[in-house]
Formats: structure tokens, C-alpha cells, sequence
């Protein structure tokens, strides 16, 4: 019987064996690409854009909730920075839930900042008043599971491209211009601390 999760949500929960087979579907684009029949913008939206573009987005939609929960589990300030700066830098601020986000990130940055300029001594007795909070994506991450009774459309493209990537045929083989772009994510992913394998994304694309 099919799941009745929303595909974002299946995506999000799938076993770490089966992320890697998501990154190269996710990183494979169809010709006939569809996201969804009520959707009259898709085309500007997604696929008149760069086909690394494409790709690209499509892996960090996929990426997002892989991160964040490998963060809550193990929390710093180097992985809450990656995930911003990755994922979420540059969104609209009149968003309530991203401006919050943005107020709680520059404390973090700025907890960063600080302790790069102590001494190994004295960030180590101090580091329990700069701890990250684990929960400080939970409002996005719930937004990228279920998306927002604001914003209706974006919704719908957003589960819908989770649905084609769930039904795409995955291939092993990518441009040079697409696997330049994944093995700077991976190097970007690693030096913040999270673990490819749990990324889906072991393989080198070399």
C-alpha cells in the first residue's frame, strides 16, 4: 500500500542504504520533467533555468532534512552555520519564521567568531554559554515536511518535486559542470563535520 506521508516527509525518513540511490535521482533531471498540472509557473520556476542549477537545487532540497536531523543529534555551531549558509541565507525576511532563524543565526555566528579568538584554554571553559540549540531549524525543517498554508503553490511545486524525484530512475553518470558542483557540497558538507554516508553522498563524483 503507498505511503500516505507527503514525499518530502519519505524522502526525509528514508534509511541511510537507500540515500544514496535519492542523491543520484535527485541529481538526474527527465526530459519531460512535470511538477504537477495545477502549477503554470513551473517552467519559469524550474526548468528555464542552468541544468547544473537544477540539479543542484533538487540535491539540497534532499540534503536539508538529512542535515538538520544529523545536527539535532550532534549540534555545533560549524554545522547550524553550514546548514544556514547552505540552505536558508537570503530568504525573504518579511517571513516570520526566517527572520526568527536569522536573529538566532547572527548569536551564533558571532558565539563562532568569539571563540576563534580565545585561547584553547579559555574556549574550552566557556564553550557551555556558546552551545547551539539542537532546535533551532525545527520551524523550517517543519516547513519543508509539510510546507506553509501561506504559500499554497510553492507547496504543491515543492511535494511535487519530491514526487518526480521519487519515481526518476536513478543513473550513476553526470556532466563534469554537475559533478564539479556535488563534490564542492560534499567538501563544503565534510568540513562542517556531517558524515557523507548519512548524506547519501559517499561517492566521490569523481
Amino acid at each position: 500500500m503507498p505511503s500516505l506521508d507527503p514525499p518530502a516527509k519519505i524522502v526525509a525518513s528514508a534509511a541511510d542504504d537507500m540515500r544514496q540511490k535519492i542523491v543520484y535521482a535527485a541529481l538526474t533531471l527527465g526530459p519531460n520533467l512535470k511538477l504537477g498540472e495545477k502549477i503554470t509557473d513551473i517552467d519559469r520556476i524550474y526548468l528555464v533555468k542552468d541544468p547544473v542549477d537544477v540539479a543542484v537545487t533538487r540535491l539540497k532540497r534532499v540534503l536539508f532534512p538529512w542535515m538538520v536531523q544529523h545536527f539535532c543529534g550532534s549540534p555545533t555551531k560549524t554545522k547550524a552555520i553550514c546548514i544556514f549558509e547552505m540552505f536558508l541565507e537570503g530568504k525573504s525576511k518579511n517571513d516570520q519564521n526566517y527572520s526568527r532563524l536569522m536573529g538566532r543565526m547572527n548569536t551564533v555566528r558571532q558565539d563562532s567568531e568569539l571563540a576563534k579568538s580565545m585561547s584553547w584554554f579559555k574556549r574550552v571553559s566557556t564553550s557551555s554559554g556558546r552551545k547551539v540549540d539542537a532546535n533551532i531549524f525545527d520551524d523550517m525543517y517543519k516547513i519543508h515536511m509539510l510546507g506553509s498554508s501561506a504559500d499554497e503553490v510553492h507547496t504543491t511545486i515543492h511535494q511535487e518535486m519530491f514526487r518526480q524525484i521519487l519515481k526518476t530512475p536513478a543513473r550513476k553518470s553526470f556532466s563534469s559542470e554537475v559533478s564539479a558542483a556535488v563534490r564542492q557540497i560534499r567538501q563544503t558538507c565534510e568540513a562542517a563535520g556531517f558524515p557523507l554516508k548519512k548524506l547519501g553522498l559517499s561517492d566521490s563524483f569523481a
